[in-house]
Protein backbone atom coordinates (compact mmCIF):
# COMPACT_ATOMS: atom_id res chain seq x y z
CA UNK A 1 0.00 0.00 0.00
CA UNK A 2 2.90 2.55 1.32
CA UNK A 3 4.46 1.53 -2.06
CA UNK A 4 1.76 2.48 -4.47
CA UNK A 5 1.37 5.74 -2.78
CA UNK A 6 5.21 6.55 -3.30
CA UNK A 7 4.50 5.47 -6.97
CA UNK A 8 1.44 7.68 -7.18
CA UNK A 9 3.43 10.80 -5.21
CA UNK A 10 6.35 10.51 -7.74
CA UNK A 11 3.98 10.25 -10.89
CA UNK A 12 2.36 13.59 -9.81
CA UNK A 13 5.25 15.23 -9.28
CA UNK A 14 6.79 14.35 -12.87
CA UNK A 15 3.39 15.84 -14.15
CA UNK A 16 3.62 19.15 -12.03
CA UNK A 17 6.96 19.24 -13.53
CA UNK A 18 6.30 19.04 -16.95
CA UNK A 19 3.65 21.94 -16.05
CA UNK A 20 5.90 23.99 -14.68
CA UNK A 21 9.04 23.96 -17.02
CA UNK A 22 7.73 22.33 -20.11
CA UNK A 23 3.96 22.14 -20.13
CA UNK A 24 3.96 26.10 -21.75
CA UNK A 25 5.23 25.24 -24.52
CA UNK A 26 2.31 22.70 -24.93
CA UNK A 27 -0.16 25.04 -24.53
CA UNK A 28 0.92 28.39 -25.92
CA UNK A 29 0.76 29.48 -29.74
CA UNK A 30 2.02 28.62 -32.45
CA UNK A 31 5.10 30.07 -34.16
CA UNK A 32 4.55 32.60 -37.38
CA UNK A 33 4.60 30.38 -40.93
CA UNK A 34 7.68 30.80 -42.80
CA UNK A 35 8.11 30.55 -46.67
CA UNK A 36 5.26 32.50 -47.80
CA UNK A 37 4.91 32.46 -51.31
CA UNK A 38 1.96 33.97 -53.44
CA UNK A 39 1.61 33.21 -57.08
CA UNK A 40 2.61 35.94 -59.86
CA UNK A 41 0.38 35.92 -62.81
CA UNK A 42 0.72 32.32 -62.96
CA UNK A 43 -3.51 31.70 -63.29
CA UNK A 44 -6.19 33.49 -64.66
CA UNK A 45 -8.66 33.45 -62.00
CA UNK A 46 -6.68 33.03 -58.38
CA UNK A 47 -3.37 33.92 -56.56
CA UNK A 48 -2.31 30.60 -54.55
CA UNK A 49 -0.58 31.50 -51.63
CA UNK A 50 1.70 28.96 -50.12
CA UNK A 51 3.38 28.72 -46.67
CA UNK A 52 5.74 25.99 -44.61
CA UNK A 53 3.90 24.42 -41.98
CA UNK A 54 4.83 25.86 -38.39
CA UNK A 55 4.98 23.83 -34.94
CA UNK A 56 1.55 23.37 -32.85
CA UNK A 57 -0.31 25.16 -35.31
CA UNK A 58 -3.74 23.31 -36.44
CA UNK A 59 -4.98 26.03 -38.91
CA UNK A 60 -3.53 29.59 -40.55
CA UNK A 61 -5.16 32.88 -41.50
CA UNK A 62 -4.59 34.76 -44.68
CA UNK A 63 -4.81 38.64 -44.64
CA UNK A 64 -4.45 40.82 -47.62
CA UNK A 65 -3.66 44.46 -48.44
CA UNK A 66 -2.66 46.60 -51.71
CA UNK A 67 0.46 47.80 -50.09
CA UNK A 68 3.34 46.12 -48.32
CA UNK A 69 2.82 48.44 -45.07
CA UNK A 70 -0.82 49.36 -45.32
CA UNK A 71 -3.95 48.20 -43.65
CA UNK A 72 -4.22 43.80 -43.97
CA UNK A 73 -7.79 42.48 -43.88
CA UNK A 74 -8.39 38.80 -43.16
CA UNK A 75 -9.90 37.32 -46.18
CA UNK A 76 -10.10 33.58 -45.14
CA UNK A 77 -8.18 30.36 -43.07
CA UNK A 78 -8.01 26.48 -44.05
CA UNK A 79 -6.32 24.00 -41.99
CA UNK A 80 -4.10 23.38 -45.11
CA UNK A 81 -0.70 25.00 -46.09
CA UNK A 82 -2.22 26.81 -48.93
CA UNK A 83 -5.29 29.43 -49.84
CA UNK A 84 -6.47 30.06 -53.67
CA UNK A 85 -7.64 33.66 -53.16
CA UNK A 86 -10.45 33.88 -56.27
CA UNK A 87 -11.42 37.50 -54.74
CA UNK A 88 -8.51 39.19 -56.32
CA UNK A 89 -8.75 41.92 -59.51
CA UNK A 90 -6.74 40.73 -62.49
CA UNK A 91 -3.79 42.41 -62.97
CA UNK A 92 -3.98 44.02 -59.43
CA UNK A 93 -0.97 43.60 -57.11
CA UNK A 94 -1.53 42.27 -53.63
CA UNK A 95 0.55 41.53 -50.22
CA UNK A 96 -0.18 38.60 -48.49
CA UNK A 97 0.78 38.02 -44.59
CA UNK A 98 -0.23 34.32 -42.82
CA UNK A 99 -0.20 33.52 -39.37
CA UNK A 100 -0.78 30.35 -37.43
CA UNK A 101 -3.37 29.79 -34.73
CA UNK A 102 -4.43 27.02 -32.42
CA UNK A 103 -6.86 27.11 -28.81
CA UNK A 104 -4.64 28.52 -27.29
CA UNK A 105 -4.25 31.81 -29.94
CA UNK A 106 -2.31 33.10 -33.28
CA UNK A 107 0.99 33.32 -33.72
CA UNK A 108 2.69 36.84 -34.84
CA UNK A 109 2.26 37.88 -38.76
CA UNK A 110 4.85 35.57 -41.18
CA UNK A 111 7.22 38.25 -43.72
CA UNK A 112 4.84 39.61 -46.92
CA UNK A 113 4.95 38.37 -49.67
CA UNK A 114 3.20 40.01 -53.67
CA UNK A 115 1.68 38.31 -56.24
CA UNK A 116 -1.44 38.98 -58.91
CA UNK A 117 -3.81 36.88 -60.71
CA UNK A 118 -3.25 37.63 -64.63
CA UNK A 119 -6.31 39.18 -66.32
CA UNK A 120 -7.47 38.74 -69.96
CA UNK A 121 -7.95 42.51 -70.05
CA UNK A 122 -5.35 45.58 -71.35
CA UNK A 123 -3.13 46.82 -68.21
CA UNK A 124 -3.67 49.83 -65.99
CA UNK A 125 -2.01 52.90 -67.36
CA UNK A 126 1.67 52.77 -66.46
CA UNK A 127 2.90 54.93 -62.58
CA UNK A 128 5.06 57.40 -61.39
CA UNK A 129 5.92 58.78 -65.40
CA UNK A 130 9.12 60.90 -65.15
CA UNK A 131 11.26 62.99 -68.04
CA UNK A 132 14.45 63.95 -67.30
CA UNK A 133 15.06 68.14 -66.51
CA UNK A 134 17.84 69.21 -67.90
CA UNK A 135 19.91 65.91 -66.85
CA UNK A 136 20.96 65.29 -70.28
CA UNK A 137 22.34 67.78 -72.83
CA UNK A 138 21.01 65.47 -75.86
CA UNK A 139 17.91 63.26 -75.20
CA UNK A 140 14.97 63.36 -72.75
CA UNK A 141 14.84 60.28 -70.49
CA UNK A 142 11.38 58.87 -69.90
CA UNK A 143 11.22 56.38 -67.08
CA UNK A 144 7.73 54.44 -65.80
CA UNK A 145 6.77 52.12 -63.16
CA UNK A 146 5.68 48.52 -64.61
CA UNK A 147 2.03 47.88 -65.45
CA UNK A 148 1.16 44.18 -64.20
CA UNK A 149 0.32 41.95 -67.55
CA UNK A 150 1.96 44.20 -69.40
CA UNK A 151 4.22 43.02 -72.53
CA UNK A 152 4.53 46.25 -74.23
CA UNK A 153 4.55 50.07 -73.95
CA UNK A 154 3.98 53.52 -76.07
CA UNK A 155 5.34 56.76 -75.42
CA UNK A 156 3.56 59.61 -76.66
CA UNK A 157 5.05 63.43 -76.71
CA UNK A 158 3.08 66.74 -77.10
CA UNK A 159 4.92 70.17 -77.69
CA UNK A 160 2.50 71.85 -75.86
CA UNK A 161 0.30 70.74 -72.51
CA UNK A 162 -2.87 69.71 -72.57
CA UNK A 163 -2.39 69.77 -76.87
CA UNK A 164 -3.35 66.10 -78.74
CA UNK A 165 -0.06 63.52 -78.20
CA UNK A 166 1.82 62.04 -80.74
CA UNK A 167 2.81 58.77 -80.80
CA UNK A 168 6.84 58.44 -80.83
CA UNK A 169 7.94 54.91 -79.39
CA UNK A 170 6.97 51.52 -78.61
CA UNK A 171 9.04 49.65 -76.20
CA UNK A 172 9.20 46.54 -73.84
CA UNK A 173 11.21 48.11 -71.19
CA UNK A 174 10.10 51.05 -68.65
CA UNK A 175 11.81 53.33 -70.29
CA UNK A 176 12.59 55.21 -73.17
CA UNK A 177 15.04 57.90 -74.18
CA UNK A 178 13.63 60.69 -77.12
CA UNK A 179 16.46 62.16 -78.83
CA UNK A 180 14.36 64.69 -81.48
CA UNK A 181 14.49 67.26 -79.21
CA UNK A 182 15.39 71.21 -79.46
CA UNK A 183 18.02 71.70 -76.34
CA UNK A 184 16.22 73.86 -73.83
CA UNK A 185 12.59 73.06 -74.56
CA UNK A 186 10.08 71.62 -72.62
CA UNK A 187 7.94 68.58 -73.76
CA UNK A 188 5.14 66.66 -72.40
CA UNK A 189 5.18 62.84 -72.22
CA UNK A 190 2.64 60.14 -71.76
CA UNK A 191 2.45 56.45 -71.81
CA UNK A 192 -0.07 53.84 -72.57
CA UNK A 193 0.91 49.91 -71.25
CA UNK A 194 -0.53 47.47 -73.22
CA UNK A 195 -0.64 43.78 -73.96
CA UNK A 196 -2.31 41.32 -76.56
CA UNK A 197 -5.80 42.37 -75.11
CA UNK A 198 -5.46 46.03 -75.51
CA UNK A 199 -3.99 48.88 -74.18
CA UNK A 200 -4.55 51.17 -71.15
CA UNK A 201 -5.00 54.66 -71.10
CA UNK A 202 -2.90 57.09 -71.03
CA UNK A 203 -0.65 57.95 -67.95
CA UNK A 204 -0.72 61.18 -66.56
CA UNK A 205 1.73 63.15 -67.78
CA UNK A 206 5.32 64.94 -67.23
CA UNK A 207 7.75 67.49 -68.65
CA UNK A 208 11.10 66.69 -69.85
CA UNK A 209 13.94 69.13 -71.16
CA UNK A 210 17.48 68.67 -72.38
CA UNK A 211 19.87 71.29 -70.84
CA UNK A 212 20.94 73.88 -72.72
CA UNK A 213 24.59 74.73 -73.56
CA UNK A 214 26.35 77.42 -74.44
CA UNK A 215 25.70 78.67 -78.26
CA UNK A 216 28.68 78.06 -80.56
CA UNK A 217 29.97 80.59 -83.38
CA UNK A 218 27.69 81.59 -86.17
CA UNK A 219 29.67 80.47 -89.10
CA UNK A 220 29.37 81.13 -93.01
CA UNK A 221 29.10 85.37 -92.08
CA UNK A 222 28.98 87.44 -94.91
CA UNK A 223 28.38 91.00 -95.16
CA UNK A 224 27.29 92.16 -98.73
CA UNK A 225 30.28 94.03 -100.98
CA UNK A 226 28.31 97.06 -103.18
CA UNK A 227 25.48 94.67 -103.44
CA UNK A 228 22.95 97.76 -102.26
CA UNK A 229 23.61 101.37 -102.17
CA UNK A 230 21.64 102.34 -98.40
CA UNK A 231 23.03 99.13 -96.22
CA UNK A 232 24.86 96.03 -95.81
CA UNK A 233 23.38 93.01 -95.53
CA UNK A 234 24.98 90.66 -93.05
CA UNK A 235 24.00 87.05 -93.03
CA UNK A 236 24.73 83.78 -90.89
CA UNK A 237 23.71 80.29 -90.29
CA UNK A 238 21.78 79.35 -87.20
CA UNK A 239 23.15 77.91 -83.92
CA UNK A 240 21.52 75.10 -82.37
CA UNK A 241 20.41 76.34 -78.86
CA UNK A 242 20.46 80.45 -79.96
CA UNK A 243 17.46 82.11 -78.62
CA UNK A 244 18.59 85.32 -80.36
CA UNK A 245 22.14 87.15 -81.87
CA UNK A 246 23.73 90.33 -81.39
CA UNK A 247 25.17 92.15 -84.25
CA UNK A 248 28.79 94.31 -83.67
CA UNK A 249 30.40 96.54 -85.79
CA UNK A 250 34.07 97.98 -86.18
CA UNK A 251 35.76 100.48 -88.87
CA UNK A 252 38.58 98.22 -89.27
CA UNK A 253 39.11 94.18 -88.60
CA UNK A 254 40.77 94.20 -85.54
CA UNK A 255 39.32 97.34 -84.14
CA UNK A 256 36.86 98.19 -81.49
CA UNK A 257 33.28 96.62 -82.29
CA UNK A 258 29.95 98.06 -81.24
CA UNK A 259 26.67 96.94 -80.87
CA UNK A 260 24.70 97.42 -83.59
CA UNK A 261 21.54 94.97 -83.27
CA UNK A 262 19.90 91.97 -81.46
CA UNK A 263 17.74 89.91 -83.64
CA UNK A 264 16.49 86.47 -83.92
CA UNK A 265 16.71 86.24 -87.46
CA UNK A 266 19.88 84.99 -89.18
CA UNK A 267 20.58 88.31 -91.25
CA UNK A 268 20.40 91.92 -90.58
CA UNK A 269 20.51 95.24 -92.37
CA UNK A 270 22.86 97.75 -91.60
CA UNK A 271 21.09 100.68 -92.95
CA UNK A 272 23.75 103.57 -90.68
CA UNK A 273 26.41 103.01 -93.16
CA UNK A 274 28.05 105.59 -95.07
CA UNK A 275 28.15 104.26 -99.52
CA UNK A 276 32.07 103.19 -100.34
CA UNK A 277 32.95 103.04 -96.66
CA UNK A 278 34.38 99.58 -95.46
CA UNK A 279 32.70 97.62 -92.32
CA UNK A 280 33.50 94.83 -90.38
CA UNK A 281 31.17 93.08 -88.86
CA UNK A 282 31.35 89.89 -86.06
CA UNK A 283 28.03 88.09 -84.97
CA UNK A 284 27.27 86.07 -81.49
CA UNK A 285 24.69 84.05 -80.47
CA UNK A 286 22.88 84.34 -77.23
CA UNK A 287 20.32 81.78 -75.00
CA UNK A 288 19.44 81.70 -71.22
CA UNK A 289 22.77 80.26 -70.37
CA UNK A 290 24.43 83.47 -71.65
CA UNK A 291 26.56 84.25 -74.94
CA UNK A 292 29.03 81.97 -77.15
CA UNK A 293 31.80 83.04 -78.57
CA UNK A 294 31.65 85.98 -81.29
CA UNK A 295 32.25 84.72 -85.46
CA UNK A 296 35.30 85.16 -87.34
CA UNK A 297 34.70 89.02 -88.46
CA UNK A 298 33.31 89.72 -92.29
CA UNK A 299 33.92 93.11 -94.21
CA UNK A 300 30.84 94.89 -96.35
CA UNK A 301 30.14 98.41 -97.70
CA UNK A 302 27.66 99.91 -99.37
CA UNK A 303 28.02 100.94 -103.24
CA UNK A 304 28.72 104.34 -104.44
CA UNK A 305 27.61 103.54 -107.82
CA UNK A 306 23.68 103.07 -106.70
CA UNK A 307 24.49 99.05 -106.46
CA UNK A 308 21.34 96.97 -106.67
CA UNK A 309 17.77 96.92 -104.44
CA UNK A 310 18.80 100.52 -102.66
CA UNK A 311 16.50 103.31 -103.63
CA UNK A 312 15.81 104.01 -100.09
CA UNK A 313 13.02 102.01 -99.45
CA UNK A 314 11.87 99.99 -96.49
CA UNK A 315 11.73 96.50 -95.81
CA UNK A 316 8.60 94.83 -94.42
CA UNK A 317 7.90 93.98 -91.13
CA UNK A 318 7.97 90.22 -89.60
CA UNK A 319 5.31 87.74 -90.45
CA UNK A 320 2.70 87.00 -87.64
CA UNK A 321 0.18 84.56 -86.98
CA UNK A 322 1.88 81.88 -89.08
CA UNK A 323 0.01 78.78 -88.43
CA UNK A 324 0.40 75.27 -89.53
CA UNK A 325 -2.40 72.68 -89.84
CA UNK A 326 -2.56 69.91 -87.01
CA UNK A 327 -3.84 66.85 -89.06
CA UNK A 328 -6.62 68.71 -90.50
CA UNK A 329 -5.96 67.63 -93.91
CA UNK A 330 -4.83 63.69 -95.26
CA UNK A 331 -2.22 65.21 -97.97
CA UNK A 332 -1.29 68.60 -97.05
CA UNK A 333 -0.38 71.15 -94.23
CA UNK A 334 -1.32 73.76 -95.04
CA UNK A 335 0.20 77.44 -93.67
CA UNK A 336 -1.11 80.87 -93.25
CA UNK A 337 -0.23 84.27 -92.01
CA UNK A 338 -1.19 87.85 -91.52
CA UNK A 339 -0.45 90.07 -94.34
CA UNK A 340 2.62 92.77 -94.38
CA UNK A 341 2.10 96.46 -95.01
CA UNK A 342 4.31 96.83 -97.60
CA UNK A 343 4.91 93.21 -99.07
CA UNK A 344 4.51 92.12 -102.46
CA UNK A 345 5.65 88.97 -102.00
CA UNK A 346 6.09 85.80 -99.43
CA UNK A 347 8.70 83.26 -99.00
CA UNK A 348 7.99 79.89 -96.97
CA UNK A 349 10.53 78.07 -95.31
CA UNK A 350 10.50 74.70 -93.89
CA UNK A 351 12.85 72.28 -90.87
CA UNK A 352 12.41 68.75 -90.42
CA UNK A 353 14.16 69.02 -87.12
CA UNK A 354 12.65 71.33 -85.11
CA UNK A 355 12.20 75.07 -84.26
CA UNK A 356 16.45 75.36 -83.72
CA UNK A 357 16.99 73.00 -86.98
CA UNK A 358 17.96 74.21 -90.54
CA UNK A 359 15.31 75.83 -92.31
CA UNK A 360 15.61 75.72 -96.19
CA UNK A 361 13.37 77.57 -98.89
CA UNK A 362 10.27 75.78 -99.87
CA UNK A 363 8.36 78.39 -102.04
CA UNK A 364 8.42 81.93 -103.33
CA UNK A 365 7.11 84.77 -105.12
CA UNK A 366 3.64 83.92 -103.30
CA UNK A 367 1.04 86.66 -103.01
CA UNK A 368 -1.09 85.26 -100.95
CA UNK A 369 -1.36 84.81 -97.08
CA UNK A 370 -1.97 80.88 -97.73
CA UNK A 371 0.56 77.54 -98.74
CA UNK A 372 -0.35 74.14 -98.92
CA UNK A 373 2.90 71.59 -98.64
CA UNK A 374 1.98 69.09 -100.73
CA UNK A 375 5.29 67.59 -100.60
CA UNK A 376 4.62 66.72 -97.01
CA UNK A 377 2.14 64.03 -97.26
CA UNK A 378 3.66 61.11 -94.31
CA UNK A 379 0.61 61.18 -91.84
CA UNK A 380 1.38 62.40 -88.67
CA UNK A 381 5.11 63.36 -89.39
CA UNK A 382 6.17 67.14 -87.83
CA UNK A 383 7.41 69.63 -90.07
CA UNK A 384 8.22 73.65 -88.89
CA UNK A 385 7.07 76.60 -91.02
CA UNK A 386 8.52 79.74 -91.04
CA UNK A 387 7.78 82.71 -93.41
CA UNK A 388 9.68 85.68 -94.65
CA UNK A 389 8.02 88.94 -95.95
CA UNK A 390 9.68 90.57 -99.03
CA UNK A 391 9.55 93.57 -101.36
CA UNK A 392 11.89 95.25 -103.72
CA UNK A 393 14.25 96.07 -101.65
CA UNK A 394 14.36 92.71 -100.56
CA UNK A 395 13.19 90.61 -97.07
CA UNK A 396 12.27 91.30 -93.56
CA UNK A 397 13.03 89.21 -90.82
CA UNK A 398 11.60 85.34 -90.46
CA UNK A 399 8.80 85.24 -88.54
CA UNK A 400 8.30 82.50 -85.22
CA UNK A 401 8.15 79.10 -86.46
CA UNK A 402 4.92 76.60 -85.82
CA UNK A 403 4.45 73.25 -86.42
CA UNK A 404 2.45 71.13 -88.11
CA UNK A 405 1.75 67.62 -90.18
CA UNK A 406 -0.49 65.77 -92.31
CA UNK A 407 -3.56 63.87 -90.95
CA UNK A 408 -3.79 59.88 -91.08
CA UNK A 409 -6.69 57.95 -92.20
CA UNK A 410 -6.89 54.29 -91.56
CA UNK A 411 -7.45 51.82 -94.78
CA UNK A 412 -9.48 48.56 -94.76
CA UNK A 413 -7.51 45.82 -93.45
CA UNK A 414 -7.33 43.62 -96.65
CA UNK A 415 -6.13 40.19 -97.50
CA UNK A 416 -7.37 38.05 -94.33
CA UNK A 417 -6.66 34.43 -94.76
CA UNK A 418 -7.68 31.82 -92.32
CA UNK A 419 -5.48 28.62 -91.76
CA UNK A 420 -6.40 25.06 -89.93
CA UNK A 421 -3.76 23.27 -88.20
CA UNK A 422 -4.83 19.73 -86.83
CA UNK A 423 -3.55 19.82 -83.80
CA UNK A 424 -4.76 18.74 -80.27
CA UNK A 425 -5.75 22.10 -79.45
CA UNK A 426 -7.06 22.55 -82.96
CA UNK A 427 -5.17 26.09 -84.06
CA UNK A 428 -6.79 28.58 -86.18
CA UNK A 429 -4.04 31.17 -87.80
CA UNK A 430 -4.52 34.48 -89.56
CA UNK A 431 -2.81 36.59 -91.53
CA UNK A 432 -3.69 39.77 -93.19
CA UNK A 433 -1.38 42.52 -95.04
CA UNK A 434 -0.44 45.49 -93.43
CA UNK A 435 -2.28 48.65 -93.97
CA UNK A 436 -0.22 51.62 -95.73
CA UNK A 437 1.44 53.76 -93.43
CA UNK A 438 1.13 51.29 -90.06
CA UNK A 439 4.08 52.19 -88.29
CA UNK A 440 4.27 55.74 -88.92
CA UNK A 441 0.26 55.60 -87.41
CA UNK A 442 0.77 53.35 -84.82
CA UNK A 443 -1.50 50.51 -86.37
CA UNK A 444 -2.32 48.17 -84.20
CA UNK A 445 -4.89 45.27 -85.45
CA UNK A 446 -7.87 43.82 -83.73
CA UNK A 447 -9.31 40.20 -84.39
CA UNK A 448 -12.95 39.65 -83.66
CA UNK A 449 -14.73 36.48 -84.06
CA UNK A 450 -18.54 35.29 -83.71
CA UNK A 451 -20.23 31.95 -83.24
CA UNK A 452 -23.12 30.90 -84.12
CA UNK A 453 -25.73 32.51 -81.64
CA UNK A 454 -23.11 34.66 -80.45
CA UNK A 455 -22.50 37.99 -81.58
CA UNK A 456 -19.45 39.09 -82.76
CA UNK A 457 -16.38 40.20 -80.19
CA UNK A 458 -12.65 40.89 -80.12
CA UNK A 459 -10.77 38.00 -78.75
CA UNK A 460 -7.23 39.81 -79.56
CA UNK A 461 -5.17 42.38 -80.39
CA UNK A 462 -1.77 42.74 -82.17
Amino acid sequence: MRGSQTRAFLLGAVLILLLLSGGCFLFAPPEPPTDVSASDGEYVDHVLVRWSAARRASRYEVFRATEEDGDYEKIGETPALRFTDETASPNVLYWYRVRACNPFGCSAFSPADSGFRYGQIPPAPPQNVQASDGMYTDRIRITWSPSLGASTYEVYRSDVPGADYIRIAQTSATSYEDREVVRGRVYWYRVKACNPYGCSGLSEPDSGSAALQLPGAPGNVQASDGTYSDRVRITWSAVSGAARYEVWRALTRDGEYELLRDVTATSYDDTQVTAGTVYWYKVRAWNALGYGPFSEPDSGYASAAGGGGGGGGALPGQVQNVQASDGTYLDRVRVTWSPVSGATYYEVWRSDSGVEGTFSLLASNLTSTTYDDTTQTVPCTVKWYRVRACNAQGCGPASVADSGYPGGALAQVAGLKATTVQTPSFQVTLTWDAVPNAQTLGVRYEVWRNEPGVAWRPIAQT
